[in-house]
């Protein structure tokens, strides 16, 4: 019975990997990947539930979870589509496993996607810090990724954590998203950052509207490498077991106080 407890996992992690690699590659996911894993998960879920190994309820709970985060994040731009339709695949199909590696907690079992949420968010965390490294090792070699664009204080720390100085046409391979656009004051193209570029958000015309003045962008585009949301699910799913690393941090940082 343990083993029909950890199939659905398993199942869900191979599915979130094939979506991830696809994702990575055209930077969407295919509906047909969604067609055929969610039927399968379901009636994992339903096997699991009518063998008396998991209760209804948690099921319910689960989904709810992803109905309250995932759609408030999706209308805020932070999800896309794809990254919604992993979130409920993982409610539905993996609502719990069957223990956690997580002996020293000792904490109530919780949903899983609460645990892959939180994983989720702080392994995301890693990507801000590992831009800025690079940032930070061009201006100590003298580059200055600000030229020519009037920012504030906050919005370059904003920028330093979240973009790069990128030549122009690596943003035709969708693996950067511009940071900034072009606006006409009093006549003139100026350089202005952007606030926030929404993951549905269509680039095509922030690209055209680039290209137009590629005169401006000589020494390159201030423009975020990206890496899809759905890689940080995964691999937030894959170390579920272990428990919830923000659990886990509030632990050490006690342990240390």
């Amino acid at each position: 019975m343990s083993l029909l407890m950890w199939l659905p996992f398993v199942f869900t992690l191979s599915v979130l990997t094939y979506a991830c690699v696809f994702d990575l590659k055209e930077r969407q996911v295919s509906n047909r990947v969604w067609l055929f894993a969610y039927p399968i998960g379901c009636l994992m879920t339903i096997a699991v539930v009518g063998f008396g190994l998991l209760e209804s309820s948690v099921v319910l709970v689960s989904v709810f979870v992803v109905m309250v985060l995932g759609v408030v994040l999706f209308w805020s731009g932070f999800y896309g589509g794809a990254d919604l339709k992993a979130l409920l695949f993982i409610a539905i199909t993996t609502p719990t496993i069957p223990y956690t590696l997580n002996p020293i907690l000792n904490l109530p079992p919780l949903p899983l996607i609460l645990t892959v949420f939180c994983n989720s968010i702080l392994l995301s965390l890693i990507w801000p810090l590992s831009i800025f490294s690079l940032n930070l090792k061009d201006a100590l070699k003298g580059n200055n990724m600000f030229e020519d664009i009037q920012l504030t204080i906050p919005q370059k720390v904003r920028l330093f954590f979240t973009a790069r100085q990128t030549p122009i046409e690596k943003l035709e391979g969708l693996r950067y998203f511009p940071a900034e656009h072009i606006e006409i004051q009093n006549g003139q193209p100026t350089r202005k950052p952007l606030r926030l570029m929404k993951a549905e958000t269509d680039t095509t015309k922030h690209l055209n509207n680039l290209n137009v003045h590629k005169y401006q962008y000589k020494k390159g585009v201030l423009a975020s490498p990206t890496i899809p949301t759905i890689v940080f699910f995964t691999i937030a799913l894959a170390i579920a077991p272990l428990g919830n690393l923000f659990f886990w941090a509030i632990t050490l940082l006690l342990g240390i106080i």
